[in-house]
């Protein structure tokens, strides 16, 4: 019954949504992984979007990247994760946008190779390989 209910996920935007997870919260693979009390491989798995972990792997995971149980199926059914609404509010929604601001002021300003890896990570994160 997993295979068939994990053939219907879509693990691409679960994979993305966990690779932008891990990088909002500053986690490498490995942070996230021992956070999450799994294997390096899980994780890397998971935002290949290779294989889907089992049930107390994806607990362990939703709770390493402080989101609610389920996020991670509800993610693969198109919706979005509950968890991140409860954390913060407007003040760390405010507080992220002002950071965002501040990488894309230096990304106008540095015309090289740190604008090139920003536009091909935003590219992969929205599936879009040749951009807009």
């Amino acid at each position: 019954m997993l295979g068939s209910m994990a053939g219907e996920l879509d693990r691409e935007r679960v994979a993305k949504y966990v690779v932008a997870r891990r990088g909002s919260l500053g986690l490498t693979q490995e942070q996230l992984a021992e956070r999450a009390g799994v294997t390096v491989k899980t994780i890397y798995n998971l935002e290949a979007g290779d294989r889907w972990p089992q049930a107390r792997t994806r607990s362990s995971i939703e709770n390493a990247l402080q989101w609610r149980p389920g996020d991670l199926l509800r993610v693969g059914e198109g919706m979005e994760p509950l968890g991140l609404e409860l954390k913060g509010g407007p003040d760390e929604a405010l507080r992220e946008l002002s950071e965002l601001n501040a990488y894309f002021a230096d990304l106008r300003a540095n015309p090289g190779e740190k604008r090139r890896m920003a536009l091909a990570f935003l590219r992969a994160l929205y599936g879009e390989p040749g951009g807009r």
